[in-house]
Protein backbone atom coordinates (compact mmCIF):
# COMPACT_ATOMS: atom_id res chain seq x y z
CA UNK A 1 0.00 0.00 0.00
CA UNK A 2 1.20 3.06 -0.87
CA UNK A 3 -0.02 6.48 0.69
CA UNK A 4 -0.68 9.28 -1.36
CA UNK A 5 1.51 12.45 -0.41
CA UNK A 6 -1.70 14.30 0.83
CA UNK A 7 -3.04 10.98 2.69
CA UNK A 8 0.81 11.01 4.20
CA UNK A 9 0.44 14.28 5.21
CA UNK A 10 -3.00 13.73 6.81
CA UNK A 11 -1.76 10.66 8.93
CA UNK A 12 2.07 12.76 9.70
CA UNK A 13 -0.58 15.22 11.49
CA UNK A 14 -2.40 13.36 13.25
CA UNK A 15 0.83 11.53 14.58
CA UNK A 16 1.62 14.39 16.03
CA UNK A 17 4.62 15.49 13.61
CA UNK A 18 4.76 19.24 12.72
CA UNK A 19 3.74 20.38 8.97
CA UNK A 20 5.04 23.86 9.53
CA UNK A 21 3.16 27.08 11.06
CA UNK A 22 -0.12 26.88 9.96
CA UNK A 23 -0.11 22.37 10.04
CA UNK A 24 -2.40 20.67 7.99
CA UNK A 25 -4.51 23.75 6.47
CA UNK A 26 -1.26 24.88 5.16
CA UNK A 27 -0.67 22.09 3.48
CA UNK A 28 -3.43 20.60 1.12
CA UNK A 29 -2.59 18.76 -2.34
CA UNK A 30 -0.17 16.21 -2.91
CA UNK A 31 2.63 18.45 -2.90
CA UNK A 32 5.62 16.95 -0.95
CA UNK A 33 6.50 20.86 0.58
CA UNK A 34 9.54 21.70 2.73
CA UNK A 35 7.41 21.47 5.77
CA UNK A 36 5.96 17.91 5.03
CA UNK A 37 9.66 16.63 3.54
CA UNK A 38 11.22 17.49 6.97
CA UNK A 39 8.16 15.82 9.13
CA UNK A 40 8.67 12.78 6.46
CA UNK A 41 12.37 12.84 7.86
CA UNK A 42 12.34 13.23 11.62
CA UNK A 43 9.20 10.17 10.75
CA UNK A 44 11.65 8.44 8.98
CA UNK A 45 14.81 9.19 11.55
CA UNK A 46 12.39 8.45 14.50
CA UNK A 47 11.84 5.24 13.36
CA UNK A 48 15.71 3.62 11.51
CA UNK A 49 14.48 3.96 8.04
CA UNK A 50 16.61 5.85 5.15
CA UNK A 51 16.52 9.33 5.75
CA UNK A 52 15.26 10.14 2.12
CA UNK A 53 11.95 12.76 2.65
CA UNK A 54 10.31 10.90 0.65
CA UNK A 55 7.11 8.80 0.97
CA UNK A 56 8.79 5.90 -0.42
CA UNK A 57 7.98 2.24 0.02
CA UNK A 58 9.68 1.07 3.48
CA UNK A 59 8.21 4.57 5.01
CA UNK A 60 4.85 3.87 3.71
CA UNK A 61 5.12 0.45 4.74
CA UNK A 62 6.30 1.83 8.47
CA UNK A 63 3.27 3.98 8.83
CA UNK A 64 0.94 1.36 8.00
CA UNK A 65 2.54 -0.52 10.65
CA UNK A 66 2.72 1.80 12.86
CA UNK A 67 -1.37 2.83 12.06
CA UNK A 68 -2.68 -0.85 12.31
CA UNK A 69 -0.67 -1.29 15.91
CA UNK A 70 -2.43 1.87 17.16
CA UNK A 71 -5.58 0.30 16.30
CA UNK A 72 -4.84 -3.03 17.92
CA UNK A 73 -3.90 -0.99 21.02
CA UNK A 74 -6.85 1.26 20.98
CA UNK A 75 -9.45 -2.09 20.81
CA UNK A 76 -7.38 -3.48 23.49
CA UNK A 77 -7.39 -0.43 26.05
CA UNK A 78 -10.80 1.05 24.84
CA UNK A 79 -12.46 -1.66 23.42
CA UNK A 80 -12.87 0.63 20.23
CA UNK A 81 -13.98 -1.78 17.64
CA UNK A 82 -11.48 -0.06 14.83
CA UNK A 83 -11.07 -2.24 11.50
CA UNK A 84 -7.59 -2.76 11.11
CA UNK A 85 -6.10 -0.92 8.45
CA UNK A 86 -3.94 1.68 7.12
CA UNK A 87 -6.45 4.63 7.73
CA UNK A 88 -6.09 7.15 10.97
CA UNK A 89 -9.69 8.28 9.90
CA UNK A 90 -12.46 9.90 12.02
CA UNK A 91 -13.38 6.97 14.30
CA UNK A 92 -9.49 6.24 14.96
CA UNK A 93 -9.52 10.08 16.04
CA UNK A 94 -12.57 9.77 18.39
CA UNK A 95 -10.90 6.95 19.70
CA UNK A 96 -7.70 8.44 20.32
CA UNK A 97 -9.97 11.04 21.81
CA UNK A 98 -11.53 8.65 24.49
CA UNK A 99 -8.13 6.93 25.51
CA UNK A 100 -6.60 10.45 25.91
CA UNK A 101 -9.78 11.35 27.91
CA UNK A 102 -9.68 8.24 29.70
CA UNK A 103 -6.41 9.40 30.99
CA UNK A 104 -6.56 12.85 31.79
CA UNK A 105 -4.87 14.23 28.64
CA UNK A 106 -5.66 17.14 26.22
CA UNK A 107 -8.48 15.50 23.71
CA UNK A 108 -6.90 16.16 20.28
CA UNK A 109 -7.23 13.07 18.65
CA UNK A 110 -3.55 13.51 17.87
CA UNK A 111 -1.42 10.34 19.02
CA UNK A 112 1.39 11.90 19.19
CA UNK A 113 4.66 10.02 21.40
CA UNK A 114 3.26 10.96 24.14
CA UNK A 115 -0.26 9.35 23.34
CA UNK A 116 1.77 6.24 22.19
CA UNK A 117 4.03 6.08 24.94
CA UNK A 118 1.34 5.74 27.03
CA UNK A 119 -1.29 3.57 24.56
CA UNK A 120 1.91 1.19 24.82
CA UNK A 121 2.18 0.95 28.49
CA UNK A 122 -1.54 0.31 28.55
CA UNK A 123 -1.29 -2.35 26.28
CA UNK A 124 2.13 -4.21 27.75
CA UNK A 125 -0.35 -3.63 31.53
CA UNK A 126 -3.24 -5.73 30.34
CA UNK A 127 -1.13 -8.34 28.10
CA UNK A 128 0.47 -8.77 32.00
CA UNK A 129 -2.45 -9.09 33.42
CA UNK A 130 -3.76 -11.66 31.00
CA UNK A 131 -0.33 -14.13 31.35
CA UNK A 132 -1.06 -13.97 35.38
CA UNK A 133 -4.52 -14.87 35.25
CA UNK A 134 -4.03 -17.58 32.29
CA UNK A 135 -0.96 -18.97 34.41
CA UNK A 136 -2.58 -18.85 37.43
CA UNK A 137 -5.15 -21.00 35.57
CA UNK A 138 -2.72 -23.45 34.12
CA UNK A 139 -1.09 -23.60 37.65
CA UNK A 140 -4.90 -24.30 39.63
CA UNK A 141 -5.48 -26.77 37.01
CA UNK A 142 -2.61 -28.70 36.97
CA UNK A 143 -2.02 -29.01 40.70
CA UNK A 144 -6.52 -29.16 41.73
Amino acid sequence: MTYSISQFKTMLHNLGYSLGPDGLNGNHGNLLDLYTEAAVQEFQAQFGLPITGKVDQPTCERARQLISNLQHSLNLTINAQLPINEFYGPRMIRAVMQFQQSHDMPMTGIAGSTVRQKLNEEVKKLLRQRVCVVEGWVSEGVTG
